[in-house]
């Protein structure tokens, strides 16, 4: 859904182990620059060997907290990625121990954090650039709440800010069968 092109200027704000970010270093024919980030930096070796395997040499590699703004990376960006970290329940049906180490305040705990990676980063993105905000969960508290809470934040933002933005597309995959479920949003900045 991110749909990177080549020569584009992309962040992965949470990049590892760095399977996602080199397939968009693929799909760019290695042309353009991915900064890829993840808050924990074993994490982060990962991305750079998977990079190195595989010959990839435009992603740069970050050690940093995505739910914490960087006003380095503010409107560089034309493509911004944040697979957050989610509770997984869209996954279940492979990793069915999910559902007992799980507790109800573990909800609350990661939407606080999803909803400030996605404050951040859509900080990062130039005017007419995109973010695709995933998790692998499908819980409504994990997705369309965050976009919600979101949105609202943005209408309290448009008295300081003039920036705005779209909702391109919301995708809900739920798990069956052929595939693990998986929330995807895309949003667009306009001005």
């Amino acid at each position: 859904m991110l749909a990177p092109k080549e020569g584009e200027m992309i962040l992965d704000a949470c990049s590892a182990p760095g399977g996602k970010t080199t397939e968009l270093a693929e799909m760019m024919n290695n042309t353009g620059k991915i900064i890829a980030c993840d808050i924990y930096k074993h994490r982060i070796n990962l991305v750079e060997e998977n990079a190195k395997r595989l010959g990839i040499n435009i992603i740069d590699t970050y050690e940093q907290d995505a739910s914490i703004l960087n006003e380095q990376f503010i409107q560089k960006f034309d493509k911004v990625l944040i697979d957050v970290p989610c509770l997984g329940f869209g996954v279940m049906k492979r990793k069915p121990d999910i559902k007992w180490q799980r507790k109800k305040e573990d909800i609350e705990e990661i939407s606080k954090i999803q909803f400030e990676i996605l404050k951040s980063s859509a900080k990062y993105l130039k005017v007419g650039g995109e973010i695709v905000y995933s998790t692998c969960s499908i819980l409504r508290n994990e997705n369309e709440d965050i976009i919600d809470r979101w949105r609202e934040f943005l209408k309290e933002e448009e008295i300081k800010t003039p920036i705005k933005y779209e909702i391109k597309n919301i995708e809900k995959i739920l798990p069956n069968k052929n595939t693990d479920g998986f929330f995807i949003c895309k949003i667009k900045r306009i001005s």
